[in-house]
């Protein structure tokens, strides 16, 4: 973040920071590389300082004074390898000189004579009682029913079509991809970034037939690609009772083709219960109960022909090769795996 704006880049270049006479000091460097860093700086010209009281000393930017763009941010971790051991207080009264490789630089406060200023006030209405009259009320309410867009109807129609119940008894669902897919929107290749070092809880995975173990070659059809390598690490809940160690699949991870997985597939309308209806239709019954399904996400099969775009790296030790498999089973990560779950 800068100048209280979120700005991205993706350019980096190395560079050497030099001392005015390019011989006392020379710092290698990497900058990121930005379309702009702030306004100009000062917001205004400052004419009501003596400039000529400066004239001792040899100032890093002789134009400080005046509004101009900015070329560089230093950050923290070089700022203190520009600075030299010697400070001046009470500079005109009010500001503090700071040597550098560059020269002198100045901060603190200016004097300036105050001419106008604004106070905006806002009246508020502390009442409480109200409020939580207000709040109990709202509680009470039924929601509005959630607005299904024209996203949502396709991803509901092509689930009733595609999903079936296998002999026996799991249900077999296709991912949601969008219409886009393959046309305009196309995956690269991912095997590479998905390569890492972990293992563990995913030799569960082999041992309940929720992951295949396959062969290394991505799938291509006229430069295209159809498969799809996600990037997987543990997240460790040492104080759960049930599920100590938990993988989370990363289905957002760029490919090559600068797309990735969720990208190209919907996410659907969650059709799940209002919890607060939930809560009050339990005052209906004398006894209430509630259950939770065990992998509730790897109870349902993807369809085999989309399994090779939940394609991971797993090796079993640090010593074992690195084997390619695909996971058979709806995976956590993917943006449509609540709903598939869900609606199932």
């Amino acid at each position: 973040m800068v100048g209280h704006t979120v700005r991205h880049s993706n350019k980096i270049c190395s560079l050497t920071i030099c001392s005015n006479d390019r011989k006392i000091k020379k710092i290698a460097t990497q900058v990121l590389i930005l379309l702009q860093l702030t306004q100009f700086l000062p917001s205004f010209k400052i004419t009501y300082l003596d400039i000529k009281r400066y004239a001792s000393l040899p100032l890093a930017d002789l134009s400080c004074f005046a509004p101009a763009r900015i070329d560089m941010v230093v950050g923290s971790d070089i700022l203190p390898k520009i600075q030299v051991p010697d400070l001046k207080n009470d500079i005109g009264g009010s500001l503090i000189a700071q040597n550098t490789i560059f020269g002198w630089i100045l901060c603190g406060p200016v004097a300036r004579p105050i001419t106008s200023f604004s106070i905006q006030l806002i009246e508020t209405m502390a009442d409480l009682l109200g409020n939580l009259l207000k709040k109990f009320w709202e509680q009470e309410e039924v929601p509005e029913a959630q607005t299904q867009t024209d996203e949502d109807t396709i991803c509901e129609d092509r689930y009733r079509n595609a999903t079936y119940r296998r002999n026996d008894g799991r249900y077999v669902v296709k991912l949601p991809f969008k219409p886009e897919f393959p046309n305009s929107m196309a995956l690269g290749h991912s095997r590479l970034l998905a390569q890492q070092i972990y293992a563990e809880v995913l030799e569960e995975y082999q041992a309940l037939n929720h992951m295949e173990r396959m062969n290394s070659q991505e799938i291509i059809r006229d430069g295209k690609y159809f498969s799809n390598y996600l990037p997987h690490h543990a997240v460790i809940k040492p104080d759960s009772k049930s599920t100590k160690v938990r993988v989370v699949f990363n289905a957002s991870k760029l490919s090559h083709s600068g797309l990735y997985l969720n990208n190209i597939l919907h996410t659907g309308l969650i059709p799940q219960n209002d919890l607060m209806l939930v809560i009050i239709r339990w005052r209906l019954y004398k006894y209430v109960s509630n259950g939770d399904i065990e992998k509730n996400c790897r109870q349902i099969y993807v369809h085999k022909e989309d399994q090779d775009f939940q394609r991971i790296l797993f090796r079993k030790s640090q010593n074992s090769p690195v084997e390619d498999y695909k996971l058979k089973r709806v995976t956590f990560g993917m943006n449509c795996a609540p709903y598939l779950v869900i609606r199932t």
